[in-house]
């Protein structure tokens, strides 16, 4: 048994080491391309679609392995770059913030579990389409949604960031519960059904941790209170209903929870 597990440690660091390799050459290849972005050497609308594929390249690659800040911030700047319809100086800045990170990254600089919430939300927030971040007060206010669907996710995120807040979203409930635990955001929005996870599943879990059981938990659901779905969800969390109640529902949870 000692023979496979060595073999499997060896196998897993040379998974690793190739990738902090390809990791490298990305970065370096992303700071060229920004710079001929900022120098129009590279058409506007290529550059940014080549920055989405390497971006999207890295998130990818990077779920797989036991790196869990490398994890973090590719999935951050995948996110970024996504909601990008154009590619300014000011978004080159922020690009700019992600790419050095990255590389440092690739370099070995080493980030405590303490550090990641700070390091983490130091990050440029992500754009949210047909919002004018130049009107909005923005706010160091991080919300986690776990939410599969993506027009329902975008739903919420374009209703967060329009009252200035920052958004990240994960997908499905096993991510999202090592993302609570490492980023600490200042709110989790979940859906009800998420796979083999439930939003009552994952309220529970984040509930009845120490690490996260004082972070406000809301669950996006068509469930009234009282039906049989929401059984064993805390009492503590909070119901956002989908439709007509949406809106007054978010403003109340967000209000309850002091989230300002």
């Amino acid at each position: 048994m000692a023979a496979f597990d060595t073999a499997d440690n060896e196998n897993e660091l040379r998974v690793i080491n190739e990738f902090l390799e390809e990791l490298r050459d990305t970065a370096s290849q992303l700071q060229v391309l920004v710079g001929n972005m900022r120098s129009k050497s590279i058409g506007a609308a290529e550059g940014l679609a080549t920055l989405k594929r390497e971006a999207s390249n890295l998130r990818s690659h990077a779920q797989g392995l036991t790196l869990p800040m490398i994890k973090l911030i590719t999935h951050r700047f995948d996110e970024y770059v996504g909601e990008l319809k154009e590619a300014g100086p000011s978004e080159l800045d922020e690009i700019q913030v992600f790419v050095d990170k990255i590389e440092k990254l690739a370099d070995g600089e080493q980030i405590s579990e303490a550090d990641a919430p700070a390091v983490v939300r130091a990050l440029p927030a992500k754009r949210t389409a047909d919002i004018d971040f130049g009107k909005i007060e923005k706010k160091n206010v991080e919300i986690l949604l776990v939410v599969p669907e993506k027009a329902m996710s975008r739903i919420v995120e374009r209703e967060l960031a329009a009252c200035g807040y920052r958004t990240s979203t994960i997908r499905d409930g096993f991510s999202a519960m090592e993302t609570v635990v490492r980023t600490r955001p200042d709110m989790v929005i979940a859906s009800m059904e998420l796979g083999l996870l439930s939003g009552v599943d994952l309220g529970c879990a984040l509930g009845a941790m120490p690490v996260t059981e004082s972070i406000p938990f809301a669950l996006f659901t068509s469930y009234e209170w009282g039906n049989p779905k929401l059984k064993g969800l805390p009492p503590r969390a909070s119901l956002i209903r989908k439709g007509p109640k949406f809106g007054d529902d978010l403003a109340e949870s967000l209000s309850r929870f002091n989230i300002t």
